[in-house]
Parts: C-alpha cells; structure tokens; sequence
C-alpha cells in the first residue's frame, strides 16, 4: 500500500547529535515506541547519514513507497564542508528537479554558513533557528512550528503557498474581558511571530456582509483549524457554541486552550474527544498543538482513504473513515451509516460500549484502527508467537535508527497481541534489552485491556540458566504485574557444577557451558510456540555456539513451524534472507563471527573436541530454500518480507501468512 508522505533526514555522521535529533523528529513525526498506545502521526521517518572517511556510499532515497517524499536536510559544518554530501545534495536536488510536486526538500540551518551550501537551495527558504542546537527549547520549538507548516503545506495538492488559517473562537462576556484580551494576544502573536493566518471576528469581518455567514465560511473553509480560548464563560455564549459546532460538522481540526481564570457554571460536551492545552503566557506551544493536530487529522484522512482503497471492492464498501476518534457527536455524521475506520489508538473497552449503547437502535456497527482491521480477519487465541530479536548493527547504516527498529518491534507486538496472540521470547536483563521492552508492552496493553487479573498473561519470557539467577525479587514483582509469565530453563544435564551459583562466561570451557545452557533455553522455548518471526540480531559478539537468531531459526524450521524473515533491518535476519535467496553462504556468517577474537578460539576450542557449533543444522534449514519456511506466502511475499522496511507492510505479510496457515 503506498503512502501519503514519507519523511527523510539528512546529516553528516560527524554530527555530534546527528542520531539525537533522527530520534527525536522520528517520535515528533512518527511516534513514541516507549508509549505503544500514544497518539502518533504515524509518518515513516528514515535517515541518511555518512562522511568523505566511509567507505560506503549514501543509500539513494527510495520515492516509490509514498505519494510524497519530504527531505529535511540538517546543513551543519561538516556537511557544508563534505565533498561526498556536496554530491549527494545535487543527486537529492535532481530527484526533487524531477519530480515535482512529489519530492520537496526542507534545509534546516545548524550553522552560519548553511546558506550557501548550495547555490540552488539557497534560493529556497531555510529554517533558520535561534540557536544551532535543534533541541535546545527556544530552537525545538521553531522548528516544530516551522516544519509542522512546511509539510502541511506539502501534503495538500497544490496548495504549497496557501497559508493556514488559524480561527480564534473566544468569548467576549468574561470579567474584566479577559477572553478578548488573550485572544487579541494569540492573533498578534500569530501575525507578527509566524508565516500564518488568523481569523479574530473583532477585525475580521467585512463592513455590509452577514455576521454569521462569514463566520460559518470561516470556520467551514478547508484551510481553517479552529482554537478555543476556553474562558469561564465560553461554554455559556450561543455563538461559542455556534462556532464549534460548525468546525465539528465540517470535519475541522479543533484545539481548547484551557483559560479559566474562576468557575465555569457548565462546560459545552462538545469540546470534549478535542488536544487540550493550558494557557500559561506562551503562545509558542498553543501553536504547535494547533498544527500537529491540523497535520495529524490531515495525514491520517488521507493514509485511511488509501487504507480504504487497499481494500477489495466488497470491503470498501463496508466501510467509512472518520480522521479522528469516533464520540457521540459523530453520530450526527453520515459517515457513521457504515462502520468505521479511524486512526490509532484504539478506544478503551469502556468508551466503545458508551457508542454502542447511543447506537442500539440502529445496526450494529465496528469501530476499527488500522491495527485491528488488518487483525480483524485472523483469531490468534490460543497461539504462541515466537520472536527472535536484537540490535542490528546495520539499522544506521540502512538509514534505520535505533528508534525506528524498537517501534517496528513494538508494533508487531501489538497487532499480534490485537489479533489474541500469547508472546514468546528468550532473552536478559539489559537495562535497555528487549525482555524490558515486552514487559513494559504487556503492561500497557494489559492496561488497555483494562484486564486487572494477574494470572492472565500475554507474553513468556524464557530465561536460560545461569541468566534467572540474576532475576531479584523486584524484577519478578515487575513482571508479575506487566502480565509477563517467567520460564526457568534449568543448566544443561551435563553440567556437574553448583548449579545454585551464578557462572560467568570467562573463559573457553564456561563458554561452552553457556553455549549449550542457551541451545537448551531455545529448544525449550520452541516446544511452546506456533510460529516464529526473526528480525534484526547481532551477527558477532554474541554468547553460544552461533548468533541466537540462527540458532531460533534452524530449530524452529527443525520443528516445521511457519517462520517469517524479515531482513530489511539487516542483522542475521537479513543474512538468512541473503542466503536462502542464494547471495551469501553459511562460511560468510562464520567469517564475520570470527572476527570476533573470543568467538574465533571458542570455535577452535570445540573443533578441537570434535563439538559441533551447530552450522551443519543451519545449512540443512537453509538448503530447505524459501518454501521450507512454511509460512502460508508465496515465494513473491517472501521476497518482499526479506527487503522491506515498511511496517505495515510487513505486517500485513505476516499477518496474512498467519492467517493462511490457520486455515489449513
């Protein structure tokens, strides 16, 4: 399925905060993975980074998987002194040359000389910041409002140069005036601080026309976002009132400033489901929660049609889309003559049963996210899904940061936890591991469930010995309460040591023990599950007698369980794609294992005592080519499944694989 906008940022690797900012922008623009069940836009955020000291080259920007690609170029020192970005930036300026009204590129300038990086950006506008550290409060907030604007005037067909109109709904009836006063306040700002426009009815209105007429073409007008200046006697005033509804019957998006200064006697219902924010003398967040929900309420009215047109004609007609979350008011919309999709995240049990009780009399009716129509076809109760995951020491370099990867992760999670699945995973204790990434995700989505019962659990954490060891019993009571159920594989039946005492993985022999401790925690683990889906997973420096993703992935083909690679991450996912499509050989993994100078005499160790590491078990799984994964795809799937790095669309391949399978 292509997408509406797809977003792009560029800096040099020498960029001390280069991989900060990509973090930061992606949770601005895309969303938080630390808070699953968070209000995201949802725009994919890759990077592309490098230096004239890499060996390698630049990734090409792919613009085939969006209607728009925007490029936001962080134009520091050593960009602007790099004889490889100077390349790169005209093969970007071509590519925007050639497809216009698809490709815009954004210069954000982090020093004094980015205006004259290039003499034909240089004719464009620049964001300029206040400082030259992005994040610093005054900079981040610029930016913000700056490239919100940018790419709501991108998004939008043909309408680059159409300003966004800012109504100011406010009460003129409070003491002392004082919605009318910080309203004026808000539209000087607007005017003299920002490239937008403002409605203030006070000024606005032209001499001899209707009073109503043209605050009803205002608020309606396709451009307008409505901001409520909620005073003390807001809610009491008919054209206040008048105003709202008039932007939630056109569909506009809407933000309350909260200004009460006494008592309000009621609050009007309808500016309830609405972003709220406090009015604390500074308009410079008011802004920006007014064009984040402006872009939000844009981007996902258009991913949703083309989530609608993605589907078969049968199913189109099945269903409307609501841009925002559905609430009683939206029953006066004949969009909700159909069931509904609307953005994520889902409602809470409680909130959907009040929408359904409002529409009893009528036809029952689905109120479905993306995440749950692309679930709603397949049952997964019952089912334990395995997943293999670690750092991928290619994500950067594939133009995928750290946060990208962990959002993927806990986005698969959770559609898999939306579709009924229990969870498996083997994993440790790191501070910022993955054990704690599912722990907190089982929590959150046990709290969206609003399901209080602690023997229900969502995912098995396998712990190989000597790992549990380490388990205090705090980390227990954690998992205990995130619904996480704890699994203790014993030491290996050989092992004549204290099996009480922790053992450290110290020299060759202890090595081996470890080796075998995790081959048992993963055969173990395997007996338990279904399917298996690997993705990402360190290629050296890792503990056992090969990668742990290898290890899980010839077991589990071992076992004929469906297993989905997906190995646009890179990592030893990315290997296995490579060798099951014919590209590397199994030598190839032990070569880069072996680089590793620990690994490379653990391997001559157990040579030495005619130990086999397990890579004759690996070659048979590979030799079983594409259809030994069992799946329920076709080779073509497959091959998307190997290379892609959009989410969604590899979760529609697992899910429909999933769904294959369980058929049959």
């Amino acid at each position: 399925m292509t997408l509406p906008l797809t977003t792009y940022i560029l800096f040099h690797s020498s960029c001390k905060d280069g991989l900060k900012y990509y973090t930061e922008i992606y949770k601005l623009l895309c969303r938080d993975a630390d808070r699953p069940f968070s209000d995201g836009i949802d725009i994919p955020v890759y990077m592309r980074t490098g230096s004239d000291e890499d060996k390698s080259t630049i990734p090409e920007i792919d613009i085939s998987s969006s209607d728009k690609t925007l490029i936001l170029l962080l134009v520091d020192d050593y960009m602007y002194c790099s004889r490889k970005w100077s390349v790169y930036i005209s093969y970007v300026r071509k590519l925007q040359e050639d497809n216009k009204n698809k490709v815009c590129i954004q210069c954000i300038a982090l020093c004094g000389n980015a205006f004259d990086l290039d003499e034909e950006l240089g004719k464009r506008q620049f964001i300029s910041l206040p400082t030259c550290d992005l994040l610093e409060g005054k900079s981040w907030d610029e930016f913000q409002i700056r490239v919100f604007d940018a790419i709501i005037r991108f998004i939008q067909d043909n309408e680059e140069e159409q300003k966004l109109k800012l109504f100011i709904s406010h009460s003129k009836k409070d003491k002392n005036k004082y919605g009318e006063q910080i309203a004026k306040e808000l539209r000087d700002y607007i005017r003299s601080k920002t490239k937008l426009d403002s409605f203030f009815d006070a000024n606005d209105i032209i001499d001899g026309y209707s009073f109503g007429d043209q605050i009803r073409d205002n608020v309606e007008k396709k451009r307008t976002t409505l901001i409520v200046i909620h005073t003390d006697s807001y809610s009491e005033r008919e054209w206040c009132q008048k105003e709202i509804l008039l932007a939630k019957a056109a569909m506009r998006p809407i933000i309350v400033v909260s200004a009460l200064e006494g008592t309000a006697s009621r609050a009007f219902p309808y500016i309830a489901n609405i972003p709220h924010t406090q009015y604390r003398g500074d308009w410079s967040g008011v802004l920006i929660l007014a064009l984040r929900t402006t872009l939000d309420q844009l981007y996902q009215s258009r991913y949703l049609s083309m989530l609608q047109k993605s589907l078969s004609e049968e199913e189109q007609s099945k269903f409307n889309i609501l841009p925002f979350a559905p609430e009683a008011y939206s029953f006066t919309y004949r969009e909700l003559s159909k069931d509904i999709i609307y953005p994520e995240p889902p409602l809470f049990k409680d909130e959907l049963d009040v929408l359904n009780k409002i529409n009893k009399a009528n036809e029952p009716k689905r109120f479905l996210t993306p995440m749950q129509l692309l679930a709603s076809e397949i049952n997964l109760s019952g089912m334990t899904i395995g997943i293999s995951v670690s750092e991928s020491p290619e994500a950067n370099s594939l133009g995928m940061g750290d946060i990208m990867f962990r959002d993927f992760i806990v986005e698969v999670s959770r559609h898999l936890l939306v579709a009924g699945a229990h969870m498996a995973y083997g994993g440790d204790l790191r501070a910022q591991g993955f054990t704690h990434l599912f722990k907190d995700l089982s929590f959150q989505y046990g709290e969206y469930q609003q399901n209080k019962e602690r023997q229900t659990k969502y995912f098995t954490n396998y712990f190989a010995w000597p790992i549990h060891l380490g388990l205090t019993i705090q980390q227990r009571s954690q998992f205990e309460r995130s619904r996480v159920e704890i699994a203790e594989i014993d030491a290996p039946d050989d092992y004549t040591g204290d099996k009480s005492n922790f053992l450290r993985p110290t020299d060759n022999e202890s090595n081996l023990v470890w080796a075998k401790s995790l081959n048992k925690m993963r055969k173990e683990m395997e007996s338990h599950v279904d399917a298996r889906i690997i993705l990402g997973g360190k290629i050296s420096g890792f503990k056992g007698y090969m990668a742990g993703l290898f290890e899980e992935y010839y077991i589990a083909q071992a076992m004929g369980h469906p297993i989905y690679i997906v190995g646009g991450f890179g990592g030893a996912a990315g290997m296995i794609a490579s060798m099951l499509l014919g590209e590397k050989a199994i030598i190839n993994t032990i070569d880069m294992a072996s680089q590793n100078p620990s690994y490379h005499e653990f391997n001559a160790y157990c040579s030495k005592k005619g130990l086999s590491l397990g890579y004759e078990q690996l070659q048979l799984a590979i030799d079983k080519g594409i259809d030994g994964l069992c799946n329920g795809l076709s080779h073509e799937d497959n091959i998307v499944l190997f290379q892609s790095s959009n989410i969604i669309e590899i979760i529609s391949l697992i899910l429909k694989g999933l769904n294959k399978k369980l058929q049959k």
